[in-house]
């Protein structure tokens, strides 16, 4: 009876577990039979898991994220501290920078209250020589922002930064004081006439700068090469220093409108441009101070333009002797560029700044060709630059010929050519002709 008793509740214990387990099928079943139910009732159960991935996609690539560094980190500033401004001597000053440092210095003094910033909590301020040396470099070589932030170890919203600001405080600070005369009006003159030509104060030409193109006004600046450019006007003296500018117009503009319209033509017509407007009489026709130009520009009686064509030896050696002078001017680009190559790429910053950079390149020659600072162009090794701004020089104002024809200039044709009649015989005769 015992080992019976034994198996019978063995038997009975194995009944109960298989009849639990048939309970727990059975409930899975009904659970997933009602799952399959419910699923069917939904529209589309693929298309709503897509829509609650791409939402979960969505907010995770939308999550702010932690910033690596909140300054970009200088690399490089050891460079600008313990080899620039520690080391470098005044050649590789003129080679980079176009100027000895003392030059450069000098400039930072100047722009210094309007370039200094506070520091912060959050960064400390670029020191102003930096800020002038970023400036410079950009100014002095067809460097991109990027290239220039490569090359300081800076962030390149800063090299930008730098570059506008720079611009900015010069003409502020400087172009006034530095875009004008120089030397006394006699001098000038006397040094026109050791080129060739007396009671000269100025030459006057221009040139294409390249840019993009605005989107505003695209076929205004299309000039006649088919590339975007705005003109730079500009009269210099017989060194080669520019004393008035006209910056901005167009580069589809005649030079004959933006010479009517700038601010020398207004003063000079009224006489008001020089002191005491000195006059000389010669060959008995009372002669003022006189600007050379090509012969595009309209006729003035104080703008000598040459004879197109000459018809005698007298008007073949005035044109000579004009040409010979005006060279100067043609010189002036020719070192401009050859000091601020960035005018000699297109310049990629936006067109209201374009002004300003330019402004800045003339303030700077000026205050290289007074500190007399050798241009690149006459350095040994400057061929291919040279070669370069040869190629640009036919873009020049001068180049476009052409334009409306404006009844105010005849008014000043009979004043013109009579001061030029008689400084051609005056000079015919001079050579003793």
């Amino acid at each position: 009876m015992g080992p019976d008793l034994e198996v019978a509740e063995l038997l009975g214990l194995l009944v109960a577990l298989l009849s639990h387990l048939m309970g727990l099928v059975q409930g899975a079943l009904a659970a997933h039979v009602a799952f399959l139910e419910q699923m069917a009732q939904e529209p589309d159960h693929s298309a709503v898991m897509r829509k609650r991935r791409r939402r979960e996609w969505f907010t995770l690539a939308t999550a702010p994220q932690r910033h690596r560094f909140w300054v970009y980190p200088q690399r490089n500033k050891d460079w600008w501290q313990n080899c620039v401004m520690s080391s470098w001597v005044d050649e590789e000053w003129l080679r980079n920078f176009r100027m000895t440092r003392r030059t450069f210095m000098s400039i930072v003094e100047s722009l210094r209250p309007l370039l200094q910033r506070q520091e912060t909590n959050m960064r400390a301020s670029f020191p102003v020589e930096m800020v002038v040396g970023m400036a410079i470099w950009y100014l002095a070589s067809p460097n991109s922002f990027r290239e220039v932030k490569q090359r300081f170890g800076v962030g390149l919203t800063s090299v930008a930064e730098a570059v506008h600001d720079f611009c900015r405080a010069v003409k502020v600070a400087l172009f006034e004081r530095v875009v004008w005369f120089e030397d006394p009006v006699e001098q000038v003159m006397e040094g026109f006439a050791q080129l060739g030509f007396p009671q000269c104060v100025g030459a006057i030409d221009g040139c294409h700068i390249p840019i993009r193109n605005p989107s505003d006004a695209p076929v205004d600046y299309i000039n006649r090469r088919n590339s975007p450019s705005i003109v730079l006007m500009a009269v210099c003296d017989h060194k080669g220093r520019f004393f008035d500018v006209e910056i901005g117009p167009p580069g589809r503009s005649y030079d004959a409108h933006i010479f009517r319209d700038c601010h020398l033509t207004h003063a000079m017509d009224r006489g008001e441009f020089f002191p005491g407007n000195p006059t000389l009489t010669v060959e008995g026709v009372a002669v003022p101070a006189l600007v050379l130009a090509d012969g595009v520009f309209p006729m003035r009686r104080w703008l000598v333009k040459p004879y197109a064509p000459p018809h005698d030896a007298r008007e073949r050696y005035f044109n000579e002797r004009l040409s010979r002078a005006r060279c100067v001017a043609e010189r002036a680009f020719g070192r401009l560029k050859a000091r601020w190559r960035c005018l000699l790429t297109r310049l990629q910053v936006m067109p209201q700044n374009v002004k300003q950079i330019v402004g800045a390149c003339v303030v700077l020659h000026n205050i290289c060709e007074s500190e007399g600072h050798e241009a690149p162009e006459s350095t040994a090794g400057a061929g291919p630059l040279l070669s370069q701004l040869e190629e640009q020089q036919p873009i020049s104002v001068g180049a476009q010929e052409g334009g409306e024809h404006d009844p105010c200039d005849d008014a000043h044709l009979a004043e013109g050519r009579a001061v030029r009649e008689a400084l051609a015989t005056y000079l015919y005769r001079g050579e003793g002709h």
